[in-house]
């Protein structure tokens, strides 16, 4: 399944644990996993997936996480480069594809801010400042290649814990009024 990234992610719901107290008394239902996704627990360090542990340990578990499994969630960002001695703008995209491949390490690195915030941390730079009046206008390669350059540099420096992160990179031709990638 591929989504967009309208809500939280990878961690979609988070609910801290009181063994002691039962479930009624708290009024709250127990977490379900939907299709795409997992329930994982923690119990004090450890961390374990539904399905992989007794039920006892589910009994004792702190606290529990709903992990979205789904494969290639997209998040996009998107800019006008200004092109270089033209009153001209190049649309530039980039197109982010997450899918979780280990739901244990996402609930460790929870408190990280690339788990709490996936979509910010990805796109905490803004625009990419260095590349406005770089390139001519009819250098959509020369442009994509040194964003392209730029997307794989941050990825290889900011990686979201558990997670793979593709990105894809576009550059429209230069216009006038390049508003949207």
């Amino acid at each position: 399944m591929t989504g967009h990234m309208t809500r939280r992610y990878p961690i979609v719901r988070h609910r801290e644990l009181w063994p002691s107290i039962p479930w009624s008394a708290l009024r709250r239902r127990a977490l379900v996993a939907k299709a795409d996704e997992i329930l994982v627990y923690r119990t004090g360090r450890d961390v374990y997936m539904d399905g992989t542990a007794d039920a006892s340990l589910a009994a004792r578990a702190t606290a529990v996480s709903v992990v979205d499994l789904s494969r290639d969630v997209t998040l996009i960002s998107a800019w006008t480069l200004a092109a270089r001695d033209s009153a001209l703008d190049f649309p530039a995209r980039v197109t982010y594809r997450c899918t979780v491949v280990d739901p244990i390490e996402v609930v460790r690195a929870s408190s990280t801010d690339a788990v709490r915030n996936t979509r910010r941390f990805l796109t905490r730079d803004r625009e990419p400042s260095g590349l406005h009046r770089a390139y001519a206008p009819g250098d959509e390669r020369g442009l994509h290649e040194a964003l392209t350059t730029l997307v794989t540099a941050r990825l290889a420096r900011r990686t979201v814990p558990g997670v793979r992160v593709l990105a894809e990179v576009h550059v429209g031709p230069a216009d006038l009024h390049a508003m949207e990638a």
